[in-house]
This record gives C-alpha cells, sequence and structure tokens, in this order.
C-alpha cells in the first residue's frame, strides 16, 4: 500500500482525493459523472480548468496504483475513461477515512468551545 507522500495532503486536498476515491468506490464512473457527484455535493468543477485538476488528480490516482481505468466504448457516443478503485485504492481510502474521522472530531470540539464562549448561531 502506499502512502501520502504529501500530494495533495494540504488545504483540503486529501478530503478531495478521499471524497473521488469513495465516489469510485461506490461505483465506476466517467471523469465527467464524478464531477457531476462533486458539484452536487456542493464542491464545483464545473468549467475546463476544475476539470482539468479533476482529471490531473485522477491520473495520479491511476498512476499511484489507486485507480485503474479502462476506456468504455458503449454507450453511442465518444470514447471515455472508466474509474475503478483497486484493492490499494480502498486501502487509501480507509487510511484517509481515518484521518479525516480524526479532523471531524477537531472539529467538534472547536465548535462546542466556540459556542460555549460565544453562543451558538453566530457565523
Amino acid at each position: 500500500m502506499r502512502h501520502c507522500h504529501g500530494h495533495g495532503m494540504g488545504r483540503g486536498g486529501h478530503f478531495l482525493e478521499a471524497l473521488v476515491l469513495l465516489l469510485i468506490a461506490e461505483e465506476p464512473a466517467h471523469g465527467y459523472e464524478i464531477a457531476k457527484k462533486l458539484s452536487e455535493l456542493g464542491v464545483g468543477f464545473e468549467g475546463v480548468g476544475p476539470m482539468g485538476n479533476l482529471y490531473r488528480l485522477l491520473a495520479r490516482l491511476e498512476a499511484e496504483g489507486l485507480v485503474q481505468s479502462e476506456w468504455d466504448v458503449l454507450g453511442g457516443g465518444p470514447a471515455r475513461r472508466m474509474y475503478r478503485i483497486t484493492e490499494d485504492g480502498k486501502q487509501r481510502l480507509s487510511f484517509l477515512a481515518d484521518r479525516l474521522r480524526f479532523q471531524k472530531n477537531l472539529l467538534e470540539e472547536f465548535f462546542k468551545r466556540y459556542e460555549q464562549l460565544f453562543g451558538q448561531g453566530r457565523e
């Protein structure tokens, strides 16, 4: 299994990586379908720049052996890559889920203390 190597670990990168791996684990998908699901969750992936970022992330995940892709030529449209999670990808997702769970607990503790000081509902 491959660990972080520091890729995408800052500024929410590990969350995006975990989210993409989770979506692919739920159901193999094309890049466009993954972007659509991310957008539905409130993670903006519309436009050429963000789509390029997503495809770079997918290429890195594939290079690290966390996902694999194959050309999908069925369905009448142009051939598109279909991404599937690998066993290494499932292990990586488990590792990231543990990290995110730790961060979630820290956030909950932060907001509990914040609300004790300042009351709820402040933004």
